[in-house]
């Protein structure tokens, strides 16, 4: 009766500790996603500001092309 009792013991302990593993690894994967969503989320951002910044550089690039004429163009008016 006693290694009945120490097998069923024994067994019912394999399986908390499985099952406690389980949910461990699913909390974790759980908390991977959330994560996951988050570094999306500020690549979206990083993306629309490079985005933005790239726009912002040509129109100065052309404000500066344009003032470097003005000059040419006044001179060439008299």
């Amino acid at each position: 009766m006693k290694s009945y009792t120490k097998l069923t013991l024994s067994t019912i302990a394999f399986a908390v500790i499985i099952s406690l593993q389980s949910f461990i690894l699913y909390q974790q994967s759980q908390a991977n996603q959330t994560v996951q969503q988050k570094v999306d989320k500020l690549q979206n951002q990083v993306d629309q500001a490079s985005e933005s910044n790239q726009e912002l550089l040509q129109k100065i690039e052309k404000l500066e092309s344009n003032l470097e004429l003005k000059p040419r163009s006044l001179l060439s008016m008299n």
